[in-house]
């Protein structure tokens, strides 16, 4: 198979402009060259790290013009400056936006048997003066429709004022106030795990994460895979290798040691970070 380029994703991820610092030369040609603005590669830089196993690659076509030999050096060069970025305040505060995004919920407090009475009251009343309008405006022969719903909507407004009537009971309320209770216990332990994965002005979690996924899925990379033409369509000989992920491929269409300096930058920031 003719090897099509492949940059690993810490290449593309990281040209972006990050607050406090300035773009090399090296750096701010690869981003012309793929066609990111400063603000996008950041926002890929984030979105990529925020989605744990996402390793998007823009501007694919336009990486075929780096030579094969300079692939390695510039993962090296390159992979700083993501590293560097996951430091400044600018990612920090996407981490904290991104954080509250995943923070659950609290469950609504239940209504009382009171509130609840009042509040199916008022609903009936409502639906029952809506058909009362709408049997006014009906031709005659449909009015005995209009009737027969609103004297069953009456019905169920006299069956709420019944004392027998078990969902308004105060027993209602302890089952309730029960339900809620346990919703919340779960939701404390919710937060307690949520603050945990998710620490505030931390990312380290969730960049470790990534990483850990860069490493998983590039660690088998059959580099000596055999290729094969069909219908003018490269594929891979053995099935189990057409089935793998895009990573996977690019990592194979790039080479070895490409994706073997993307690697070992990649674990060096996971070793920091454990």
């Amino acid at each position: 198979m003719k090897k099509l380029f492949f940059l690993f994703p810490f290449l593309f991820i990281t040209i972006g402009f990050y607050a406090g610092h300035v773009i090399d030369d090296n750096a701010n040609t690869l981003l012309k060259t793929i066609k990111l603005s400063e603000n996008e590669a950041k926002n890929t830089i984030f979105s990529d790290i925020s989605s744990a196993a996402s390793f998007y690659l823009p501007g694919i076509k336009e990486l075929k013009s780096f030579a094969e030999n300079d692939r390695a050096s510039q993962v090296k060069v390159v992979g700083k400056y993501v590293k560097d970025f996951t430091t400044t305040e600018d990612f920090k505060k996407r981490y904290n936006e991104f954080r509250e995004s995943k923070k659950p919920s609290p469950p609504e407090k239940p209504q009382t048997a009171a509130e609840l009475k009042k509040q199916y009251q008022t609903d009936i009343q409502k639906s029952i003066d809506e058909m009362k309008t709408a049997r006014s405006q009906v031709a005659a022969d449909q009015k005995s429709f209009y009737d027969e719903t609103i004297k069953s909507m009456e019905e169920q407004l006299n069956q709420i004022d019944n004392p027998d009537n078990p969902m308004f009971s105060p027993e209602m309320d302890q089952y309730s106030q029960m339900a809620y209770d346990q919703q919340m216990e779960q939701y404390k332990k919710d937060i307690a795990e949520w603050e945990t994965k998710y620490p505030v002005n931390n990312p380290n979690s969730l960049i470790k994460t990534w990483l850990e996924s860069f490493l998983e899925q590039t660690k088998d990379v059959d580099f000596n895979a055999q290729t094969a033409i069909d219908k003018n369509k490269t594929l891979f000989v053995k099935q189990e290798y057409e089935r793998k992920n895009n990573l996977w491929k690019l990592c194979y269409r790039g080479g070895k040691e490409t994706t073997e300096a993307g690697r070992k930058f990649a674990q060096s920031w996971l070793n920091e970070l454990k």
